[in-house]
């Protein structure tokens, strides 16, 4: 047999193995609703060559058990945003379900992404700001462009990756300095935020099931950047079937500072995105001016001031800009419509607050993806 030959079947193979694994996988998660992280490279390709749709028929099938007429919180609870934006706090979501919520949520459903205006309350800025600037930090320092085309350059080229012990935003010695997520979930108002009633009404009324709750991260993007230096092309996430990311800005960000860019719409299937869609099955990225080229009227530079929150559905396209000047501290977590193909391993909580507690206790499904150390 030749050389290419062996190689063909070798594919076959392989390709007929994980089509195995998906499907013992599917029915694992159907059974008994345990997560099939490896599944997770079929989910991927199936996405990309259907332009996502074959993420929505999974999700109607798997998570179809978990349809709830009436979303309850199932537990008393209070929110971290001002007394201005979420004013009744109830047992039972639709108690929060009010005008400017759902504002929110067609916002969306049809744009892929929305700012909350309202702003955290202070002390909740300043905790974790303060949090922010004075614990151990892992940084990283991004090397200079081998490529200058733009879209050409999955990842940032990493030049160094350390340690160091607080920040002064202004004065970076590092591109970026990352909270080490133990840290991180002991800061009682994280632990608030990832069980916050507003938050979750929002995320269960887009997805139409309560969300599972993952990945906390917060961390400093600074000016410290090599020249010509270009940020990650624009690309779309995946990882799970359906979801929502919250970011939370700490402080203001602009067109200058690091920030968010979003594709209007691109997260449903339409004409106007398709040709961009299409051309992700073969890679994972799009340069700028592919973008441009097809729908330069729906780039959105999405800027907001510090205690403001992004909402977004990052199966759209997306990208996250480079600073030209300034910084920006950002706490981002998910909230996804279903665990089948999440690849997380649960986080340790050594220390849990009271309302993270009756959170876990009410809703162990949705808080999976943490574990409480006795």
């Amino acid at each position: 047999m030749s050389t290419k030959n062996e190689l063909r079947l070798a594919r076959l193979r392989e390709g007929c193995h994980q089509i195995g694994v998906f499907g013992k996988g599917l029915w694992r998660y159907w059974r008994y609703g345990e997560p099939a992280p490896e599944s997770n490279y079929i989910v991927q390709k199936l996405c990309a060559y259907t332009d996502g749709r074959s993420n929505d028929l999974l999700f109607r099938l798997l998570e179809s058990k978990r349809k709830e007429a009436e979303l309850k919180l199932g537990w008393d609870s209070t929110s971290l945003l001002s007394d201005d934006a979420a004013p009744v706090y109830s047992t039972y979501m639709h108690g929060i379900l009010d005008a400017r919520m759902e504002v929110v949520v067609r916002s969306l459903k049809e744009d892929g992404f929305a700012v909350i205006p309202w702003r955290l309350k202070k002390e909740t800025i300043q905790s974790l700001y303060e949090l922010a600037s004075s614990c151990p930090l892992r940084t990283t320092t991004y090397a200079p462009p081998k490529d200058q085309s733009p879209g050409t350059q999955w990842a940032l080229t990493k030049a160094e990756m350390g340690t160091t012990h607080g920040v002064n935003p202004r004065e970076p010695r590092y591109s970026v300095y990352e909270v080490p997520r133990g840290l991180l979930l002991e800061n009682p108002y994280v632990q608030r935020l990832l069980c916050d009633p507003y938050l979750l009404a929002v995320a269960a009324r887009y997805l139409g099931v309560f969300p599972v709750v993952t990945k906390p991260e917060m961390w400093w993007d600074t000016d410290f950047l090599p020249g010509g230096l270009r940020p990650r092309p624009f690309h779309v996430d995946s990882g799970c079937l359906r979801w929502l990311k919250v970011g939370i800005n700490l402080t203001d960000t602009t067109l200058e500072s690091p920030h968010f860019v979003y594709i209007k719409g691109s997260h449903n299937t339409n004409r106007t995105t398709r040709p961009l869609t299409r051309r992700l099955a073969g890679r994972m990225n799009l340069s700028d001016k592919e973008v441009e080229d097809v729908c330069a009227e729906r780039i959105v530079h999405v800027t907001a001031p510090a205690g403001s929150i992004t909402l977004a559905d990052t199966r759209g396209i997306h990208k996250g800009e480079l600073a030209l000047r300034g910084h920006r501290l950002v706490l981002y977590f998910g909230l996804e419509g279903s665990a089948f193909n999440n690849i997380d391993k649960p986080s340790p909580l050594h220390r849990v607050g009271s309302e993270l507690e009756k959170a876990i206790r009410a809703r162990p499904f949705s808080y999976q993806f943490f574990r409480v150390e006795q």
